[in-house]
């Protein structure tokens, strides 16, 4: 079946290939590496975040409520991760009641925790984890309701926020680099590795500025003036918005326009290059969408065996992803899969 939609859209069906499947109770039972029995297999894990880091490693993240909650404590945050696309996973428990995000890098991952929320007693904490022996430590902890965040984290530095105050923060050696208010007026962007810090000057010239050095390096001068410059769509991309900041179009660095957005349909809108993908239904069935041309094609998938939740789903590069299940056959426990995409 095709469909013609507006703006020039066409949708087709599309079909999911579900290649892993699993419940909570089968982490437990023997798909886990566990440390001390903290937990009955039968706990309730409420997830929060899906995250691949490559094509077989798969970070869970979420809340499981304590056997014994007289000890004062109702829930602990936890990860797991699997190095083989969920055939065995290794458990990670945090003191904090809630994992809240994960930044991924080949060797570490920073993960963000929490606990009360952002009440007067809410905290968060940073912990960088070893991706290879799964060992954590603690890196900063502070009241939840503090102007503090740690961003775009490539490994080894994060951009490190507070108040109005931004920083190059190198997470192994603590040293703190601080950012001019030239290259942080607008969007910046760190590298991938280093300390550079790219940015636009004036609308028409890529800069990147070296943290250490103090340095500006001048990239590439643009033919046209662009309002940002993005990495947020697995390739680093220019932008400029109308009038009304209603919308806006996305080019590549060669100035070819590739996409327009808006807040309304970019919402629950997972993009990777020219890949994007959307969950458009949770209940009572299932319904996502997928393109490989920008949107200007979709693929419709939908089935109504099981249902989802409205958490962000995880996705790898235009591949694979990763969601929350319930399914209505009653013999069917299944509570996490794995679908690839059939293009």
């Amino acid at each position: 079946m095709t469909a013609i939609l507006g703006c020039s859209q066409t949708i087709v069906k599309g079909n999911m290939n579900w290649i892993s499947k699993y419940t909570f109770y089968d982490l437990y039972k023997d798909r886990i590496d566990l440390g001390p029995a903290d937990f009955l297999p039968t706990d309730d894990a409420r997830f929060s975040t899906f995250k691949f880091l490559d094509e077989n490693t798969v970070f869970l993240a979420g809340s499981i409520p304590k056997r014994d909650s007289v000890l004062g404590q109702n829930n602990f945050g936890f990860i797991f991760i699997s190095k083989d696309k969920g055939k065995r996973f290794h458990q990670i428990l945090f003191p904090e009641e809630n994992v809240t995000s994960i930044t991924l890098s080949t060797k570490y991952s920073l993960v963000e925790t929490n606990s009360n929320g952002y009440s007067p007693k809410g905290k968060n904490v940073i912990h960088l984890i070893d991706n290879e022996t799964f060992k954590f430590q603690k890196i900063d902890e502070y009241n939840s309701n503090d102007k503090i965040s740690y961003k775009q984290f490539n490994g080894h530095y994060v951009i490190y926020s507070k108040d109005n105050e931004k920083n190059v923060f190198d997470i192994l050696t603590k040293e703190m680099y601080p950012l001019p208010s030239d290259v942080t007026e607008k969007n910046y962007i760190l590298n991938d590795s280093g300390v550079d810090v790219t940015f636009l000057k004036d609308g028409n010239k890529i800069v990147a500025y070296n943290a250490i050095t103090k340095s500006y390096k001048v990239l590439r001068h643009l033919k046209d003036s662009y309002s940002t410059i993005m990495n947020t769509f697995g390739e680093v991309t220019l932008g400029k918005a109308n009038l009304l900041n209603t919308s806006g179009k996305v080019y590549n660095l060669d100035e070819k326009e590739l996409f327009t957005i808006s807040p309304k349909e970019e919402k629950g809108l997972y993009r990777y290059k020219n890949f994007a993908s959307k969950v458009t239904g949770n209940m009572p069935k299932f319904e996502m969408r997928y393109s490989y041309d920008y949107g200007k094609t979709w693929k419709h998938y939908s089935t109504e065996n099981f249902i989802t939740t409205s958490v962000a789903k995880g996705y790898y590069k235009d591949k694979y992803m990763v969601l929350d299940v319930g399914f209505y056959d009653k013999n069917n426990n299944n509570h996490i899969m794995i679908g690839e995409f059939e293009k």
